[in-house]
């Protein structure tokens, strides 16, 4: 399911320029090695925006796939299988952690530009292939047919919104291109990065996609160029600029779109109630 999280979390943001989504492949090496694990900063996890409450946490989509689970589980049973259900983890809210690109330290210096896991992550990575496949063809087929029917059940009708999803794409590119506090900030943040002698990016996204990190014999100037990005933004207040104009323009469009965005809350609450009632022992 990470691999479905993670997909899920760029289609949920959908910002065609996010870092998140547009880091860096893996190499082959660390590909074989997995991603490291390396939770949140208490500056990524205290980053939060207005539209926030109007979107699944991390621990919703955590709670909503474990009960399509366990949906699945029980339908997979009357059909003659046996399958164990998925634990429960505490997942890590951290929902813009790279929003702006690298902004903590510590990934910059082990990863550079590219994603890790949470410690939650790793839990559940291990539960599922402790787990293991299906048995055989017929088991696959039918638990595939028992999950369509468990989301079915579970997620519900207006939980996502195209109206929020296009919104929060506006206001990030309109933040990124047009508003003048963030621009002033970008360039306070490529002289910083000309100084550490660094390359003349765009923006921290740019840095972020820049194809030089494809090459594996790139790993350390990669890491290099994150660290300073990292140092540039502390320096510039970036991450913070930006983050006040996306709040300044989200917060007026949910008063000019309040009704729409209550009708988002309320069908959040009940696929929580949902999912929350299945998952619960007994």
């Amino acid at each position: 399911m990470i691999a479905g999280r993670w997909a899920w979390g760029c289609l949920m943001l959908a910002l065609a320029c996010s870092a998140a989504c547009a880091a860096p492949a893996p190499s082959a090496a660390s590909k074989a090695n997995g991603p490291p694990v390396i939770d949140p900063s208490a500056e990524a996890k205290a980053l939060r925006l207005p539209f926030d409450a109007y979107k699944r946490t991390e621990t919703d989509i955590e709670r909503v796939e474990r009960a399509v689970d366990v949906l699945a589980g029980r339908c997979l049973q009357q059909k003659g299988y046996s399958r164990p259900a998925l634990p429960g983890v505490a997942v890590i809210e951290a929902p813009h952690r790279r929003r702006y690109g690298v902004m903590e330290p510590l990934v910059a210096q082990q990863v550079g530009y590219r994603a890790p896991i949470t410690s939650a992550e790793r839990e559940q990575n291990r539960a599922e292939e402790a787990r293991g496949g299906y048995r055989d063809a017929a088991e696959r087929s039918a638990a595939h047919g028992c999950l369509d029917d468990g989301m079915d059940r579970v997620y519900v009708e207006g939980a996502d919104s195209p109206l929020a999803v296009r919104l929060e794409r506006e206001i990030f590119e309109r933040t990124r291109t047009r508003d003048p506090h963030v621009r002033s900030a970008f360039d306070a943040w490529r002289s910083c990065m000309r100084v550490r002698g660094q390359r003349e990016y765009a923006d921290p996204l740019a840095a972020a996609a820049d194809d030089r990190w494809k090459d594996p014999a790139a790993v350390e100037a990669e890491r290099v160029a994150a660290v300073a990005d990292v140092a540039c933004k502390e320096e510039t207040d970036l991450v913070e600029v930006w983050r006040r104009a996306e709040e300044k323009l989200q917060t007026a469009a949910l008063e000019q779109h309040a009704a729409a965005f209550d009708q988002i809350r309320q069908a959040l609450e009940k696929e929580r109630a949902e999912a929350a009632r299945i998952v619960q022992p007994g």
